[in-house]
């Protein structure tokens, strides 16, 4: 086997490894190994499976029936064989009191063996598009909880999900999903990951894990090593991800690492190549050619990395085995043999058992697994360990005693009265709110105010309507609609575009639904394109008669970088409908999706303010619909906007550009702008220095005398503030980062010595590192957390103006305000963030900012570098 250096193991250790007696967890003799020792190799086997038992029987069409009760045949085979625990879907949780009434009948199923071990009662409750309790609360997924950015409101998502699942009577969830959405053409992970940031996605998955845990549910990370960056669904195909091993180090291990530390208990696996690490291959049943091991059953991801250099001592489940990434490639038998010796503790779904042939089919697939472990063909020592593993996990969480089912009725009204409670939908509401992200808002257009509006509302989809009319019945029934307003809301999933133009006719003001879920569908010449095309065509129309158009993204928020044209873009996070109004209806609520309703509530209402920040970037897209690698939006942007001529209060939280969160409020500097257009901020005449600096003629190729940013430039490099990006070039339009711009402080400083860096994400020896040690001890930046700095993210305009007045009052500069100093008297000035207007004031009075050419101050579009050596000249002469 390789071994791998993230932890050094010890020759005593490996020879431990020899014995088969590695990574097992302390267990006590009584009960975990007396348990152990009386059970049989099938009764050992049976307890490392996981089946599904989704549906049972057809209907008169063939179709098949989802299973809600407890067929004699299921019954039997709990009766038989100790399962480590069965895993339910939706199909099996539609109504909360039948859901309590099943899991109850399976408990009491598998106790009816004397000394059996209880059932591990599994879900996959990520929240967000990916919830199965058919009358639970939702949440507004991880990306949405990103999006927020502060890990309180993830801890009490997470809470309303564990009480909930702990009420019916789960004990395990599949959640949470801590891949690093790094690839915008994912086509699986997408919304599910919080970011495309490790360190954001290490915060807030851990509060989610600890949030689960304290409501006594067991958290399972998924999937290991990292499904964020594929290309393919592992249900439909099997992925290859070509990194190596330190590769994954720096992005894919990290959120896995950070929760492990934290004591997670259980971790699900990636049905994914890595042939850079996994070399061993497998003939293909289907295509007869040599393919590597996936994740899943390589030992060198399972045992060497997983169990070996990030130290995790708990259950390893598989990811389903009938998915078709292992079910077209390995043969039922050898998966089980693969997976087992790679060191996984539980097999999930590996037998279709819809029908009495398949739990027959499940009750062979245990005898023959086990006459592979008699043989030797499987390592009895493994499987061992893996049983072990598997009780410890159970005892820990009491779950050797005998089930007891107790007041069932009683269990029953308690479940009902909590699951999908009003107080858990109220508190998803707030927690959505604030996730709503606004990311263009030409003209000020939001909030829209004015009296005697007609909006017209296009939903992608007929299920859609019902969530939107129920945000405008919210905003009617608290009277905040402005006065004479009407909202109508249509779907268009039907309609061409002809049928669509009288709808928004005489629309003052058009808000079309995006629901974009691939990539393919951003192209208007794919078939998948049709929804993308007929939206331009919606765009171009609404602009032809003079109006105006919000795109909602509803899906995945990659789809803003295709509607450039519209005004305003605002992103919701989720695109789940809504089946019933819950004002309305009478007893327990279906399960919905707050998220569309959310996001058009706001754009609706007079008087609040989407205030989410991109927790992933936004690539522009080039003129064939592909992703770029140009940063359009960047992560931690998002704009807010003051409501009736309020400031709106700044819903800040750790992790917003980038950095690890925490639970740290992110620095007011930090809420990061996407990359737009920059402007000049002043014309200098053609050849004419206006300060003493060397001319005529400036270093850099791309920085000639006549442009306005020369003499900033030509400063900046003769005092060694700026080296340029090449011998040649200084790449004037360029986005400078947080690493570049405390770089340039510190070297304006004249390079003092200092301490190290605090920051886990500023290595000692980076180029920056002495640089951000300094401005850390100056308090000239204090971190996105307590622990991170995010060195690669850009900086805006505001952000800039703060840090150089943080730097000024370090320096004992007088930083106070003229009377004189008007920045309202730009157009944009009511922009400006709350916590950013001091410095804005001051870097205005002092003329270090003096707007853009258009009048404007553009306070969250990104600085380039011109801007800044120009800002910093005038600092200088300040």
């Amino acid at each position: 086997m390789k071994r791998f250096g993230m932890r050094t193991l010890s020759v005593l250790l490996a020879a431990v490894l020899l014995a088969g007696l590695l990574y097992l967890p302390a267990c006590a003799a009584e009960p975990c190994e007396t348990m152990l020792e009386g059970m049989t190799t099938e009764e050992k086997i049976s307890q490392m499976l996981m089946p599904s038992f989704r549906y049972w029987g057809e209907d008169e069409a063939g179709r098949k029936l989802p299973l809600e009760e407890l067929p004699p045949e299921v019954g039997t085979i709990l009766e038989k064989r100790g399962f480590a625990g069965v895993i339910l879907f939706a199909q099996n949780a539609g109504e909360t009191a039948k859901t309590v009434r099943l899991v109850d009948a399976m408990q009491t199923a598998n106790a009816s063996a004397e000394g059996r071990s209880q059932l591990l009662m599994a879900v996959d409750q990520e929240g967000g598009i990916v919830a199965r309790l058919g009358q639970g609360t939702q949440t507004p997924g991880n990306m949405a909880l990103g999006a927020v950015g502060d890990v309180t409101a993830t801890k009490e998502m997470a809470t309303v999900i564990g009480q909930e699942l702990g009420a019916i009577g789960f004990n395990l969830n599949f959640a949470p999903v801590v891949d690093v959405n790094n690839n915008p053409a994912n086509p699986v992970i997408g919304v599910r990951s919080f970011s495309d940031d490790p360190q954001t996605v290490a915060a807030q998955g851990v509060a989610y894990m600890e949030a689960l845990r304290e409501t006594g549910i067991i958290s399972t990370l998924k999937h290991f090593p990292g499904h964020g960056d594929t290309g393919t669904d592992s249900h439909t195909g099997l992925p290859s991800i070509d990194k190596s091993y330190e590769e994954l180090k720096q992005t894919e291990l990290v959120p896995f690492q950070a929760c492990i530390d934290a004591g997670v208990e259980a971790v699900m696996t990636a049905h994914i190549q890595y042939p850079r690490i996994e070399t061993e291959t497998y003939t293909s049943i289907e295509t007869g050619e040599k393919i590597t091991l996936p994740a899943t059953l390589s030992e060198t991801i399972m045992t060497d990395i997983l169990r070996g250099d990030l130290g995790f001592e708990g259950v390893i489940v598989t990811d389903a085995l009938n998915m078709d990434a292992i079910g077209k490639h390995f043969s039922p038998l050898d998966t089980a043999r693969l997976a087992i010796e790679a060191g996984v503790d539980i097999l999930l779904m590996p037998v279709d058992t819809s029908t009495a042939e398949g739990i027959d089919a499940l009750d062979r697939y245990i005898t023959d697994v086990a006459k592979l472990a008699d043989e030797g063909k499987i390592s009895m020592e493994k499987v061992d360990a893996a049983v072990q593993r598997i009780l410890h996990l159970k005892e820990k969480k009491g779950l050797l005693t005998p089930y007891e089912s107790g007041d069932l009725e009683a269990k029953v009204a308690q479940a009902v009265s909590q699951v999908g409670s009003k107080a858990n939908h109220d508190r998803e509401w707030e927690i959505t709110k604030k996730a709503v992200t606004l990311v263009k808002n030409e003209n000020n257009i939001l909030p829209l105010k004015k009296n005697n509006q007609k909006i017209a509302v296009l939903t992608a989809y007929d299920n859609e309507v019902l969530g939107m009319e129920y945000a405008v019945g919210l905003l009617k029934d608290a009277n905040r609609l402005p006065q004479g307003t009407t909202v109508t809301v249509t779907s268009i999933q039907k309609l061409d575009f002809d049928a669509v133009k009288p709808l928004i006719a005489d629309a003052d003001h058009v808000i079309l639904v995006s629901e974009v879920g691939s990539a393919a569908a951003l192209d208007p010449a794919n078939d998948k394109g049709a929804y993308s095309a007929k939206a331009d065509q919606i765009i171009d129309q609404v602009h032809r008669n003079g109006k105006t158009v919000t795109v909602l993204s509803a899906s995945l928020p990659y789809d803003t970088a295709r509607y450039q044209k519209a005004d305003v873009l605002l992103i919701a996070w989720s695109a789940k409908a809504m089946s019933e109004d819950p004002r309305v209806t009478d007893g327990a609520v279906k399960q919905y999706g707050p998220n569309m309703p959310a996001a058009l509530y706001l754009a609706l209402s007079p008087d609040e303010s989407p205030a989410g920040k991109l927790p992933v970037n936004i690539p522009a897209l080039d003129d064939s619909y592909q992703y770029t690698d140009t940063v359009l939006y960047a992560r931690g942007f998002g704009l807010t906007y003051r409501a009736n001529g309020k400031p709106e209060p700044y819903h800040g939280g750790g992790g917003h550009s980038g950095g690890s969160g925490g639970g740290q409020a992110a620095e007011p500097e930090q809420q990061l702008a996407g990359q737009t257009e920059q402007q000049p901020e002043e014309t200098a005449p053609a050849g004419v220095c206006a300060r003493d600096v060397s001319c005529p003629v400036a270093a850099f190729s791309d920085a000639s005398p006549a442009e306005w940013y020369h003499d900033g430039v030509h400063w900046a490099l003769e005092n060694g503030v700026m080296n340029g990006v090449s011998g040649t070039r200084f790449d004037p339009n360029g986005t400078a980062t947080r690493a570049m711009v405390v770089t340039m402080l510190w070297r304006l400083e004249g390079e003092p010595e200092g301490g190290g860096s605090p920051f886990a994400d500023v290595p000692a020896d980076a180029w920056y590192g002495r640089a951000v040690g300094w401005a850390a001890e100056q308090a000239v930046v204090t971190g996105v957390s307590e622990t991170a700095f995010s060195p690669d993210t850009p900086v805006t305009r505001e952000q800039l103006a703060t840090v150089l007045y943080r730097y000024a009052q370090a320096r004992g500069m007088d930083v106070s305000v003229g009377e004189d100093t008007n920045i309202l008297s730009y157009d944009d000035a009511f922009s400006i963030s709350d916590w950013a207007m001091p410095a804005m004031q001051w870097a205005c009075g002092a003329g270090i900012l003096n707007g853009m050419g258009d009048g404007t101050l553009a306070p969250q579009s990104s600085a380039s570098r011109a801007q800044i050596a120009t800002m910093l000249l005038r600092f200088q002469e300040n």
